[in-house]
C-alpha cells in the first residue's frame, strides 16, 4: 500500500538537513520508507522522515550556555587526532568535549542530535569523503554557526580541489600539533563567549 503523503528524494534531503546521496544511502538501509515509480523516480513516505526526525530529535534549537564546553565533532577512521585532543583537554585543562565518529555519513545523521561548535572531517574518507560532508553541511545549513576544520595528509598548500572545501574551513595538515589545537580550541571558546555572552 502506497502512503498518501510523500516526497521525492532532494525535499527529504531538505527536511531532513541531508544530501540527497546520504537520504539514498538511509533508504537502502531501511532507515527510510520509499519505492520506485513506474518512471524510476524515488519517492519516500513523510511519516517515515517524521518517524525519523523523532528518533533522532530533529526539531527545535537548543542554544547553548557560553560556560558549557566546547564540543567538538571528529569524523575521522583513525584514532591520533581524537588522541591529540584528548590530550589538550587533559594537559591545557581547557573546557572541551569531543565526540568521535568514523563515517561521515553517521555524522550528518547524527549533528543536530551532537550539536557540536567546530567540526573537524578528514578529507580522504571512504565512501562520503570529509569535503562532501563539510560542503553538506555549509550548504544545508544544518550548522551556520559551526566551525569547519579539513584534515589532510599532505602540505595544506598541495592539497588538491581546494575549491571543494566551503569558505572559511581551516586546512591542517595530519598528525595536528596539541599546540595548534589548543590556540583553535581557545579562540573557538572566545569567539563563542562573545556571541553567546
Amino acid at each position: 500500500m502506497v502512503p498518501s503523503e510523500f516526497c521525492g528524494t532532494s525535499v527529504a534531503a531538505k527536511k531532513l538537513g541531508l544530501s540527497v546521496g546520504a537520504v539514498q544511502a538511509l533508504v537502502e538501509k531501511n532507515e527510510l520508507k520509499a519505492w520506485k515509480t513506474d518512471g524510476g523516480h524515488r519517492r519516500i513516505s513523510m511519516e517515515s522522515i517524521a518517524e525519523y526526525q523523532k528518533r533522532f530529535g530533529q526539531f527545535g534549537g537548543n542554544h547553548k550556555d557560553p560556560a558549557s564546553p566546547l564540543t567538538i565533532l571528529l569524523v575521522d577512521e583513525r584514532n591520533e587526532t581524537f588522541d591529540a585532543i584528548q590530550n589538550v583537554r587533559q594537559e591545557a585543562g581547557i573546557l572541551i568535549e569531543c565526540v568521535w565518529i568514523t563515517s561521515a555519513l553517521k555524522a550528518l545523521i547524527n549533528l543536530k542530535t551532537i550539536q557540536p561548535d567546530v567540526l573537524i572531517a578528514d578529507l580522504s574518507m571512504p565512501n562520503v569523503d570529509g569535503y562532501e560532508l563539510l560542503r553538506t553541511v555549509r550548504s544545508s545549513h544544518l550548522a551556520d554557526a559551526l566551525a569547519l576544520v579539513g584534515l589532510t595528509n599532505v602540505d595544506p598548500s598541495d592539497v588538491n580541489n581546494l575549491e571543494l572545501l566551503p569558505t572559511h574551513t581551516a586546512l591542517v595538515q595530519k598528525p595536528v600539533h596539541a599546540q595548534w589545537l589548543h590556540g583553535y580550541f581557545a579562540s573557538q571558546i572566545a569567539l563563542r563567549s562573545q556571541i553567546l555572552g
